[in-house]
């Protein structure tokens, strides 16, 4: 599997949901971006999709190895309402 097998929208409307940041893997008791992903995508893959995101400017966060902390940014949430 690959960032492109990811859709950009399930992850962006996930994101716009949420009424806080969101993480990468387990969770816990955050929301996190691996709920919206396919089955078995690796923590380095969701980190790599949501890298792709932000250097679109259609997300905002951290892909350092820490929480993560992702947004939708307003670009974002254009994308999602373009026909």
């Amino acid at each position: 599997m690959q960032c492109k097998d990811i859709s950009d929208k399930d992850i962006l409307q996930f994101l716009k949901d949420k009424d806080c940041w969101c993480t990468y893997g387990k969770g816990y008791f955050m929301p996190t971006v691996q709920d919206v992903m396919p089955k078995g995508v690796t923590v380095k893959l969701q980190i790599a999709k949501m890298k792709q995101l932000i250097k679109k400017g259609l997300a905002d966060g951290c892909t350092c190895g820490c929480r993560g902390d992702f947004e939708i940014t307003d670009k974002g949430i254009q994308y999602l309402n373009a026909p």
